[in-house]
């Protein structure tokens, strides 16, 4: 059991977090605000969500970066990744 909390906490999980649940939760986020942007058409709606894609996920990668061990980095990006998959879930059916 400790073997397992020392590699959750490890530097390569918290690197780990910082690539690939940074992505996943700027997906995420991405897909939020193309759901939610009010104004324009499609195109504009898709555009408004593609366009800090860069942005979140460098801020998502240097604060799951930041983080004092592997956990607290993917609790960090999981948190808003669980978040943001109930709101574009929700988005996407109940109010469709």
């Amino acid at each position: 059991m400790k073997a397992l909390f020392r590699a959750l906490n490890s530097s390569a999980s918290r690197i780990s977090a910082a690539i690939l649940g940074a992505f996943l939760t700027t997906i995420s986020l991405t897909i939020a605000i193309t759901l939610s942007w009010p104004f324009g058409d499609a195109v504009e709606q898709i555009f408004a969500g593609g366009v800090f894609f860069f942005v979140f996920w460098a801020a998502l990668f240097y604060w799951a970066l930041l983080a004092d061990g592997g956990l607290k980095a993917w609790a960090r990006v999981g948190s808003l990744l669980l978040v943001f998959g109930i709101y574009d879930a929700l988005s996407l059916t109940v109010f469709a």
